[in-house]
């Protein structure tokens, strides 16, 4: 269970990192069909890609560790993937409205149960 819970989250952080890299290279790709991209377009897009990418990389790294602080790293990941999600929905764009859903429950969850294995926020306490 706790390799599982490591990579399904690795995961989720390299695809939100990927999709935010994908958005500042192709940016039409992440729009809904039939809209034009502008230059305040590339402006948010590179401006989501300065957050998603070190955020990922932390949470990743903090996996690999197992470090204490990846309770609150987790929650803030899960909170940034309820964004994505509520902007996939209000844009109609279902791949950002799924992949926030997905990203949001699992980061949100694997912080609820690690904060519930004695409060050490560490996966080890678990195996």
């Amino acid at each position: 269970m706790r390799r599982t819970v490591l990579v399904l989250n690795a995961a989720m952080a390299v695809g939100s990192a990927v999709s935010a890299v994908i958005g500042v290279l192709h940016p039409t790709l992440v729009l809904p069909a039939g809209t034009e991209p502008t230059a305040g377009l590339r402006m948010y897009a590179e401006a989501y890609a300065v957050r998603a990418v070190p955020l990922a990389v932390v949470l990743i790294h903090l996996l690999r560790r197992e470090h204490r602080a990846l309770v609150p790293v987790l929650a803030v990941a899960g909170v940034a993937q309820l964004g994505d999600l509520y902007i996939g929905i209000d844009q109609g764009i279902s791949g950002m409205a799924v992949g926030g859903a997905l990203g949001a429950a699992l980061h949100l969850a694997t912080a609820s149960w690690l904060s519930r294995r004695r409060g050490t926020g560490t996966l080890r306490t678990a195996t």
